[in-house]
């Protein structure tokens, strides 16, 4: 207990023992994520046993289904049993659920259109209130009911939430979309804006994640019809990725800077902005290294070490094919326009052309 003890007026002002609170808020997208799978699981093992099980016992209601079909060739009906009955009506009524929320979700559709693209705006919305917030300590106590960002942030959380449920409603497969991008985001973002409102208290945390929603900006933009050539598509691609990377990357060195390790009683923290964490990701990258603003807790060290391997790779191969995809406008590309004055002639009618005038 000792160790989330802290000083009171950097970090938590409002707590007069300074204790921090950062486990209950990372403690509910644990236990959401890994309570999810494991319910998830179980029902894929009891399914499978069940079918395992029950295998003879289809066999035999096959036989009965074909014995059926041979008294009704002679005249002799048998009655329907009415269990059967009953989960076709609970299985056509989960089909229609399903395909319900498919339909709402799919960008086939207008309304799939105009939620995806909605749910992007919320989310670069989300990104923005991070921003805002990350002048702010990492942990400090606020009132929902005074914080104007907290409420619009509970909001745009509260709808994700719905969006959520929409997309596993629809899902196919339940497992890879528990593990997907889009789903770990949602799982480290919404549930800790709930502790906030409970707790009377916020904490930046894991906020930064947002930003892997710019991976979708060029769907989006095709969904918008702004995009149409192949060329657009990966240059927008290519600079959503590198630039969610640049952005997550520096949102989790601000969080282990700002707040110090653990196990050195949270006294090795520093104050960093988050744009100078950004700019600290950015020579990282590019193998500048100024050596100006530097990591200095031992979270944030292990981090860099790792995230100069990928992001040396990714700046090494994604910049040069950018700057390629700006450069290299064909030559017949965009649209055509026609220009008014003196018309233009073949080569062979211009010398008749010019005799005659």
């Amino acid at each position: 207990m000792d160790a989330l003890i802290i000083p009171v007026t950097m970090e938590v002002p409002c707590d007069s023992r300074g204790q921090r609170m950062w486990w209950a808020f990372l403690a509910s997208s644990m236990v959401t994520f890994f309570g999810g799978l494991f319910i998830i699981l179980l029902w894929r093992t009891l399914k499978y046993l069940w079918t395992v099980c029950c295998h003879c016992g289809g066999k035999t209601k096959e036989a009965q289904k074909i014995n059926n079909g041979s008294s009704q060739a002679d005249g002799t009906l048998k009655p329907v049993d009415e269990k059967e009955e009953v989960v076709a009506a609970e299985v056509g009524w989960m089909t229609s659920v399903k395909d319900w929320a498919g339909v709402m979700i799919s960008a086939q559709t207008l309304t799939g259109r105009v939620l995806v693209v909605l749910v992007f705006a919320l989310s670069i919305g989300a990104l923005v209130i991070y921003f805002i917030d990350s002048s702010n300590p990492i942990e400090s106590c606020q009132n929902f009911y005074k914080d104007f960002t907290l409420q619009i942030d509970m909001a745009f959380n509260v709808f994700f939430l719905l969006y959520f449920g929409l997309r596993f409603i629809a899902a196919n497969d339940k497992l890879w979309f528990w593990l997907e991008v889009n789903s770990v985001v949602d799982f480290f973002t919404v549930p800790p804006v709930f502790v906030s409102v409970y707790l009377n208290r916020s904490w930046l945390g894991l906020r930064f994640l947002r930003a892997l929603r710019l991976i979708q900006f060029s769907e989006i933009l095709q969904f918008l019809n702004i995009l149409k050539t192949s060329n657009s598509i990966k240059l927008v691609n290519l600079l959503s990725i590198f630039i969610s990377t640049w952005l997550t990357a520096a949102g989790f060195i601000h969080l282990v800077e700002n707040s110090g390790d653990p196990w050195e009683n949270f006294q090795n923290n520093q104050a960093l902005t988050y744009w100078e964490c950004v700019y600290l990701l950015m020579v990282t990258m590019s193998t500048v290294g100024y050596g100006d603003v530097y990591a200095k807790t031992t979270l944030g060290r292990l981090f860099m070490v790792f995230f100069i391997l990928g992001g040396l790779a990714m700046f090494a191969s994604y910049v040069p094919e950018i700057i390629e995809l700006i450069g290299n406008r064909k030559k017949y590309g965009g649209s055509y326009s026609a220009v008014s004055g003196r018309k233009q002639c073949l080569p062979a009618t211009c010398p008749k052309l010019l005799l005659s005038s």
